[in-house]
């Protein structure tokens, strides 16, 4: 870094000094000061690829085996509550070092994060290899566990990693980029488990597994195995790829909310706890968010009682992710054109309503109180849980920037982080439920706990505030620069 760039960016103004700290070096106090030129870089869209690689790998490694779920019992003979042991391992990992790792990215800059993150990913899929190759449970579980210190970078840092890099008219497009690659890896997890495994078990497997042929089973652990192979060297790459080039931060920051000094860690954090309207946002988008988001990968359990079988579920929840992630980017979009800069409370209101019909839809299906003949059911569920897949989770970028907008000026890893953390916990618990032997046998449940999710969330909404502030300040700097 030239001596230009160690030198902070100054703004000056009547009760603020706003400035750009790339170092430790504090600026001197002065009530006026030039007027710093915010700057993009090209390099930019490297490191958004870089960045969303980590973040698809990340979501590959901890979805590849829920789709595989009836294979993991046949296989090894271990039962749903082990299996739903796994996601609650990986939720609890990741609420107890979500605050200590965004500490250390706060102090040590993106690079050291995503580096951690990556770290982690291999860990796991060489645990992995292990417990599939020696079939011991509390292996698979280890790994399962390793997985949760990854989504403490890449499930929080979307938001933190756009302001950082990229200008206000393109910070919502940067952030649903990176979240549309951890929609891409659902994709390719949903259908490259099943295919890699080469793995079709029936519903009849799963009621007449004790009498299963010894070729059978050593032909599904041999594709399970295949599976691991596949985790572990892609995101071997993705680790490589990290440590060949990815900076920390841009020389010069690309928009004026950045040059302003956030608060320190724990001051940001006391602010989060007093913040009224952010605790409001973030518990309306986890209560529909976190229960979807656990439910979907599982709707080959959830299903079952509508004799969905493991592959069809696979393609039911990937064409509904692949719709969702386009969606994704056409709300993103949306949201970053002037006419729905300040429109983000309309649309989570019509995404929270569409989730209470649809999900309610689904419910009364799998209780059998609305009939559908059997060669119309799967177009049905088709239908249904695209839409619920677009109402509750293609809303991730714009509830992420709402966040970090009430946050402001808290450091956005901090505000996302926290956000998260309610996330998974929500998931945690979500998993948790199938230790419970009656809802380990009936999983209609979670349909209905989606459904009440969202039917809080709702109301939630209407008590939120017009308070975008990153947005103000990013509009009264170009005013001036306007009327200058």
């Amino acid at each position: 870094m030239s001596s230009d760039e160690n030198q902070p960016l100054l703004i000056g103004a009547k009760n603020i000094t706003i400035f750009y700290e790339p170092s430790v070096k504090k600026p001197p106090a002065s009530p006026e000061v030039e007027l710093c030129q915010p700057q993009v870089y090209k390099r930019r869209w490297w490191t958004l690829f870089v960045f969303s690689f980590c973040v698809f790998n990340q979501g590959l490694s901890w979805l590849i085996w829920k789709p595989l779920s009836d294979s993991l019992l046949v296989a090894y003979n271990w039962d749903l509550a082990q299996i739903g042991l796994a996601g609650t391992f990986t939720a609890i990992v990741f609420v107890v070092f979500s605050l200590p790792v965004m500490y250390v990215v706060e102090s040590r800059g993106i690079r050291v994060g995503v580096l951690i993150a990556s770290s982690s990913l291999v860990a796991a899929g060489i645990v992995w290899n292990c417990a599939l190759y020696t079939e011991k449970l509390w292996l698979f579980l280890s790994g399962a566990a390793i997985i949760g210190i990854a989504p403490t970078v890449t499930a929080v840092m979307a938001s933190l990693f756009s302001v950082t890099w990229f200008p206000v008219s393109q910070r919502t497009t940067a952030t649903s980029i990176s979240v549309m690659s951890l929609h891409l890896a659902f994709i390719i997890g949903y259908i490259a488990g099943p295919q890699i495994s080469g793995s079709a078990v029936t519903v009849m497997d799963m009621m007449n597994k004790q009498n299963l042929t010894e070729e059978y089973m050593v032909e599904l652990k041999s594709g399970l195995r295949n599976v691991g192979y596949f985790v572990t060297g892609i995101t071997g790459f993705g680790l490589l790829l990290t440590i060949i080039y990815f900076p920390a931060a841009p020389p010069t920051p690309p928009s004026v909310c950045q040059t302003v000094k956030r608060e320190d860690f724990w001051s940001g954090l006391k602010k989060l706890g007093r913040n009224s309207q952010y605790i409001i946002q973030i518990t309306a988008f986890t209560l529909t968010n976190a229960t979807v988001y656990a439910w979907l990968p599982l709707i080959s359990v959830s299903f079952r009682v509508l004799g969905i079988d493991q592959l069809a579920a696979s393609w039911l929840s990937m064409c509904a992710t692949i719709v969702g992630t386009i969606a994704l980017l056409l709300i993103s979009i949306s949201a970053d054109h002037p006419y729905f800069k300040r429109k983000t409370k309309l649309i989570l209101k019509v995404c929270a309503a569409a989730s209470i019909v649809l999900l309610l839809l689904l419910a009364c299906i799998q209780k059998k109180w609305i009939h559908i003949p059997d060669d119309g059911l799967l177009p049905v569920l088709y239908i249904l849980v695209i839409g619920v897949n677009i109402s509750a989770l293609s809303i991730f970028p714009i509830c992420s920037e709402l966040a970090c907008e009430y946050a402001y000026p808290v450091y956005e890893g901090l505000a996302c982080t926290v956000f998260m953390m309610a996330n998974g916990l929500v998931a945690g618990i979500f998993y948790a439920l199938l230790l419970i032997p009656a809802l380990a046998e009936d999983t209609t449940w979670m349909t209905w706990n989606c459904l009440l999710g969202s039917c809080f969330t709702l109301p939630l909404l209407f008590l939120l505030k017009d308070d975008y502030r990153r947005l103000d300040l990013d509009e009264h700097r170009n005013k001036q620069r306007v009327a200058s």
